[in-house]
């Protein structure tokens, strides 16, 4: 029977192009080896493309004829793949003036072990919007992006106001 089970396994990873990645209670889990294959597989959803920008780390130069700073670019740390989902309902809240409508939204994209830690207060950029060319008008503003021990990408929940469009 344990033969037939192994042939049926190395028969559908055969057919089906995919790793044998078995989990038994005999044989010790290889996170990596799972990981590495489903970071393939989930990046096939990856239809937008995204800049996360940090606005606190531009430079700014003191020009004394004009007695004014002038500002230098701000500072790209990751650009390029993302997958985009709405997460909730949007809220209204009463911010004196005018109301907001805050959606949350969770961006997705490549685990990659050298960017650093996504921090709240970063910005999201959508540069194309995949099949919604509307989001690249939205201003997305990080909550948290903290991630699994060993995630297959890297999440990082926004929040939008869907009546900022620039």
């Amino acid at each position: 029977q344990c033969l037939l089970i192994q042939m049926a396994m190395e028969w559908l990873t055969h057919t089906l192009g995919g790793t044998n990645m078995a989990i038994s209670a005999s044989t010790p889990i290889d996170f990596a080896k799972i990981a590495t294959e489903m970071r393939t597989i989930v990046a096939r959803w990856y239809n937008a493309q995204i800049q996360i920008i940090d606005p606190n780390l531009r430079e700014q130069v003191w020009d004394m004829a004009t007695n004014t700073y002038s500002t230098t670019s701000e500072t790209v740390l990751y650009s390029g793949s993302a997958r985009i989902q709405p997460l909730s309902q949007a809220s209204t809240p009463d911010i004196g003036i005018t109301q907001a409508a805050v959606h949350g939204v969770r961006v997705q994209v490549p685990y990659d072990a050298t960017l650093g830690l996504i921090r709240k207060g970063l910005q999201v950029r959508v540069t194309a919007g995949g099949q919604d060319a509307v989001l690249q008008d939205l201003k997305f503003v990080v909550k948290s992006a903290i991630n699994s021990s060993y995630g297959w990408n890297r999440t990082i929940e926004c929040e939008v106001d869907v009546k900022s469009v620039e």
